[in-house]
């Protein structure tokens, strides 16, 4: 055997998968040829859990659309014994016709004129009229019919019966008379598709195949819902129109004028039954959509060696009693398959060549593994021999390197004696040098540990030494002049970006165009918006500021446009909305992202026209107002998201201004800190207190989420809560809100772990609702979207990217769990869209910094963890071998 095909022979009997596709792959070949010998048995033992099945099942529905006419004790009095007068039949034609019936069938032959006692020609002539006017009309087939029209659709009652003379089958398409003839129901069924109002499904299989009909009761007929002809006859005599048209219309009408005259077929249940009663079962079950679904050949070989390899796989996998078990449950598996594929799904799959097959696998595995062990055995011993050879072959160079290691040996001793005779004369030297040496380290010792004492009290005496306010001129005068400018209408910076973006407002302030401020809560958005107001030509006019937030919705429309009285209960005089009062003046919309949509197109109205109607009233009202709105939500991601109308942000981003966050302004901390303990003190008419270096230093290392706010709120408890005279970092107290690490040089804000807990536990309590959790907390809705995305963030990552368990983990209780799997959901969705366009985890790292700059920095770090465990998945993806 050459190395190349040695290779794959080994390859080949390491894998267990290969091995048990091998082994079923030839047990399926067995059973085939096994079964081949005894057709008759295996057909009836393919279908005999099919048979019992239909024998016990629940009984069928029976289609509405489907009314058959069959003759009754009372027709056969009125139109006497043996085949129906044509004309009686062109009657009932006609009336079907004329009441809307989607497709006729007639049990009936054109083989031969009518005689003469049953009327006739005249009697054919009406039928073919009858024929002409109702087409097409379905016959049974007649080789050579007495008169042809293309009217006239000809099928077979035929059935296909099994080896055990069993009749299971329709086929669609048969050979009659040399002739091919599709099959009566299936013709039937095609004429009602193409004019029954209602759309019906395609008759399954194509041409040349049969269809397994699913029987109602035991399929001998007698379950089927027939209408008397003498009934029928009476109300077509009687003009009973509303009658006939609940028989005909829209349905499949299918008349049965002679006694049952064709070959009756052994069917499942035990029955025998025409062609014609189960051609119109199959009419019924393609209507009802009961339909039954056979594996076929390719089906029937896939299910056989799927079971097979896997039985193989078992006997291989685990040797002994264990495998056997395995393999014996592998074949119960497939039995229940088998009777839940029945009776849950209509499905009837293969049983007999799987389980033979089966039993040749449970015969050929210990032959099997006989071969395999003793070609393992020849490779061991083949392995050996190599191993012997190597070992020989390592043992004489081992031999080769120990004679070179004692030459190497010998060298070095001689080496040793000769440094041994100079170390004398070294030693004496080396004495003085190490004592020398001693002394020096000694001195530099002392040295350190004073300049280390020295700095310390240099910096315990600056950390006491009272803060100078740091209100010195930039240097620049025309940022000295904005800052001046600013300063008189409160907004406190010596920001650069901060002044420029405020003299880009003072230019924007003349115009009368719509201005959108952007930026966290906290950051002075409404002090920019009175801003605009006092420097545009609107200054001595009324300023309104109006919290979208916090309007009620039931009230949005009175609030903002007013009411007239009398419009609804309380309404007892006029009243002038928002937009009214500032007439001429500036409207401040603050929190403009939490407006719901229905509010938002009549705000966009209210700004393209200018106008609007109060509650109640028929006149409009004309409204010069000046808008700058603000919020702290990403208008353009709720555009693209559907929660918020674009032509309403494209209405209101005239001028659009992003104020930045104080952590991003550290240097504006100091004062901002001097403004607001003047502002305290002025209030509480007492002296403003200093504050520390070494304070200042900790306000300046915090991250502010709440912005200038909640400075000010710090500094007030400060002030309230400080005896001293001046503010130390005991009175500030930041450490209970963060903790603070050295790392790299730079500092770390740590979250409190209670933190997270505890909005997660209000978000609980509140039902996941982000505007009910904003008010308990007293927080803005948009900070709590985001500490719930960043904690969703967090979940998903430590459940290694598992939905389903993050979810559960956010919401505690299943009944948030729907809640929680649709935010999470749309959480994660918006970090994919966010890193696709990147081809790196860190291009996709800067983007994400850049979106979700509002994110907690904590949180931060799982959002590092998922982006680079999809580029690592990505990655793998491209690599992995194709198939």
């Amino acid at each position: 055997m050459s190395p190349d095909w040695l290779k794959l022979w080994r390859r080949f009997i390491a894998s267990l998968p290969l091995q048990a596709l091998a082994i079923g792959l030839l047990a399926v070949l067995l059973a085939r040829g096994f079964w081949s010998v005894a057709p008759a048995t295996f057909t009836s033992l393919d279908w005999s859990v099919y048979d019992g099945w239909v024998r016990n099942r629940p009984p069928i529905g029976f289609s509405p659309s489907l009314a058959i006419i069959a003759r009754d004790a009372a027709s056969e009095e009125r139109f006497g014994p043996g085949p129906l007068d044509r004309s009686v039949l062109a009657r009932l034609i006609s009336a079907a016709q004329e009441f809307g019936a989607a497709a006729i069938g007639v049990d009936h032959r054109l083989a031969q004129g009518s005689p003469a006692q049953r009327g006739g020609a005249a009697s054919d002539a009406l039928l073919l009229e009858a024929i002409q006017n109702a087409a097409p009309v379905v016959f049974v087939h007649d080789s050579e019919p007495a008169f042809a029209s293309p009217a006239a659709l000809s099928g077979h009652v035929l059935m296909t019966a099994q080896p055990d003379h069993v009749a299971r089958h329709v086929p669609i398409l048969a050979l009659v008379d040399t002739q091919t003839v599709p099959a009566f129901g299936s013709l039937l069924y095609e004429a009602y598709r193409q004019r029954a109002t209602t759309a019906a499904a395609p008759l399954i299989g194509q041409t040349g195949s049969s269809a397994l009909v699913n029987l109602i009761g035991n399929g001998s007929g007698v379950d089927l819902p027939v209408a008397p002809l003498s009934i029928v006859w009476d109300a077509i005599q009687e003009q009973q129109n509303s009658t006939l048209e609940a028989l005909f219309k829209d349905n499949i009408v299918a008349i049965l004028p002679n006694p049952v005259q064709s070959e009756p077929w052994l069917l499942p249940t035990g029955q025998s039954a025409a062609g014609m009663a189960v051609h119109l079962q199959l009419v019924n079950m393609l209507l009802t959509g009961n339909r039954l679904y056979h594996s076929g050949s390719l089906g029937q070989y896939s299910f056989t060696l799927l079971l097979a390899s896997l039985v193989a796989w078992c006997l291989l996998r685990y040797h002994g009693p264990r495998g056997l078990v395995f393999a014996i449950g592998a074949l119960a598996i497939y039995v229940m398959l088998t009777l839940v594929a029945l009776s849950g799904g209509n499905v009837i799959l293969p049983l007999a060549l799987p389980l033979t097959a089966a039993l040749f696998v449970f015969v050929g595995t210990t032959g099997w593994t006989h071969l395999v062990a003793g070609q393992r055995m020849l490779l061991l011993e083949r392995d050996m021999l190599r191993l012997r050879r190597d070992e020989a072959a390592v043992r004489e160079a081992l031999v080769l390197r120990e004679n070179r290691a004692e030459a190497l040996q010998e060298d070095l001793e001689a080496a040793r004696t000769a440094a041994t005779e100079s170390a004398g004369r070294q030693e004496d030297l080396s004495r003085t040098a190490d004592s020398l040496r001693a002394e020096l380290a000694e001195v530099q010792s002392q040295e350190q540990t004073a300049r280390g004492q020295l700095e310390q009290l240099e910096r315990q005496l600056h950390g006491l030494r009272e803060a100078e306010p740091q209100s010195g001129p930039l240097g620049n005068a025309d940022l000295d002049h904005l800052r001046a400018e600013s300063r008189r209408l409160g907004i406190v910076t010596r920001n650069a970006e901060l002044l420029r973006l405020f003299h880009d407002v003072k230019k924007g302030a003349k115009s009368a165009l719509t201005v959108l401020l952007l930026g966290e809560p906290g950051t002075g958005k409404e002090l920019f918006a009175r801003a605009v107001h006092r420097l545009s030509p609107r200054e001595g006019k009324t300023f309104i500021a109006v919290n979208m937030a916090a309007v009620s919705p039931e009230l949005f429309e009175s609030e903002l446009f007013g009411h007239a009285k009398g419009s609804f209960t309380g309404a007892a005089a006029d009243r002038r909305g928002y937009f009214e009062l500032a007439h001429q003046g500036t409207i401040f919309l603050d929190e403009i992202g939490d407006l719901r949509l229905d509010h938002q197109s009549k705000l966009l109205r209210v700004l393209q026209e200018k106008s609007f109607y109060r509650v109640g009233a028929t006149s409009p009202t004309t409204a010069d107002v000046r808008v700058v709105a603000a919020t702290n939500r990403d208008l353009q991601r709720g555009v693209s998201e559907g929660w918020f109308r674009e032509d309403l942000y494209f209405r209101l981003k005239g001028l659009v201004f992003r104020l930045p966050a104080l952590r991003e302004r550290p240097g504006d901390i100091p004062l901002l800190t001097e403004a607001v303990l003047a502002e305290i003190a002025q209030e509480s008419g007492k002296p403003a207190p200093g504050i520390t270096n070494e304070t200042l230093h900790l306000l300046q290392g915090y991250h502010w989420p709440g912005n200038v706010r909640e400075l000010r709120q710090v500094l007030e408890r400060a002030v309230t809560l400080n005896d001293g005279p001046v503010l130390t970092k005991q009175s500030i107290a930041l450490e209970s809100r963060q903790t603070v690490q050295q790392e790299r040089g730079g500092t770390v804000f740590l979250p409190d772990p209670a933190g997270d807990a505890a909005v997660l536990e209000c978000l609980r309590r509140q039902g996941f609702d982000m505007q009910a959790t904003a008010k308990a907390l007293g927080w803005d809705r948009s900070t709590v979207t985001q500490r719930l995305k960043g904690l969703c963030f967090q979940a998903l990552g430590e459940a290694g990217g598992d939905h389903a368990k993050a979810a559960s983990t956010i919401a505690g209780d299943a009944v948030h769990l729907r809640t929680v799997e649709l935010k999470l959901r749309d959480y994660y969705t918006h970090l994919l869209s966010v890193i696709e366009p990147f081809a790196s985890a860190d291009e996709a790292l800067l983007e994400c910094r850049r979106r979700f700059k509002n994110l907690p920095d904590r949180h931060f770090q799982s959002v590092e963890t998922l982006v680079r465990r999809r580029f690592a998945h990505h990655d793998r993806s491209k690599t992995a071998p194709q198939s």
